[in-house]
């Protein structure tokens, strides 16, 4: 009898440890975006690095290495220019495309949201 019990706690433990999982994997992991760009930073490589060679939080290896900003914009059509074709060779996609999605996009980030 003992054993049964034994078993249906199990069941239990087990189950409540599936849904905790299930909520977690329902819910998604947090992706930080490149606040230059807006891309999403989801891998290591995809962060940039800082002048000691730490990896950024908040910026993308595109636009920003060594602890500087790789591509010396000072408004967001002339970043657009700048660092459309790199964006496009690291990412994939048209410079094309990349300009037009950021064109929409790049208001949102905090590099540019003011400009």
């Amino acid at each position: 009898m003992a054993d049964i019990k034994e078993r249906e706690e199990s069941k239990k433990f087990r189950a409540m440890g599936d849904r905790d999982y299930m909520r977690d994997f329902v819910g998604g992991r947090q992706v930080d975006d490149c606040e230059s760009c807006g891309f999403a930073l989801r891998r290591e490589p995809d962060h940039g690095t800082e002048e000691d060679g730490s990896l950024s939080g908040i910026y993308c290896s595109v636009c920003y290495q060594n602890g500087a900003f790789v591509h010396d914009a000072s408004d967001v059509n002339d970043f657009l220019t700048k660092a459309a074709p790199d964006i496009a060779k690291y990412r994939g996609g048209s410079v094309g495309k990349i300009k037009l999605t950021l064109k929409k996009d790049l208001k949102k980030v905090p590099r540019w949201s003011g400009a």
